[in-house]
């Protein structure tokens, strides 16, 4: 699956498994990815994460945005780019669409009473590797 970026083609795999290591970067946690796109048909992928408070999940969702942009791995003036569901201090949940992939951040509450993990726990789940941390050296 891949997605044209300013005429260039990437792997949506590649965009998902970034995002997840740019929101590990942000400390959220319990990320997930699964790939929905046989099952829904207008996504490749879900990403769900977990954050600590409202303004985490509007700060985490910023990040991911301009850390996609440094990569060259979204593109600006994609049709389905657009961020959802965060509505000022006590949003508890964001959707932003990055057309190949949809990334969905919750409060703990919100993901437990979405459970999206029910709903989509039959699609394959990807693996991804975090980012490396850098260490102190002594």
């Amino acid at each position: 699956m891949e997605v044209v970026l300013s005429g260039t083609r990437v792997d949506s795999r590649s965009v998902v498994r970034r995002c997840a290591q740019i929101l590990d970067e942000n400390k959220l946690s319990d990320i997930e990815i699964y790939e929905v796109g046989d099952t829904i048909q207008i996504t490749d992928y879900f990403v769900i994460a977990t954050g600590l408070t409202s303004r985490h999940l509007l700060t985490a969702t910023t990040d991911l945005v301009k850390g996609l942009r440094a990569d060259g791995l979204v593109d600006d003036q994609a049709e389905n780019f657009h961020k959802e569901g965060h509505h000022g201090r006590d949003g508890r949940w964001v959707l932003l669409d990055l057309d190949s992939v949809v990334v969905h951040l919750f409060l703990e509450e919100s993901r437990k009473y979405y459970d999206l993990e029910l709903l989509w726990g039959d699609c394959p789940k990807i693996d991804w590797e975090p980012s490396p941390r850098p260490t102190a050296s002594g």
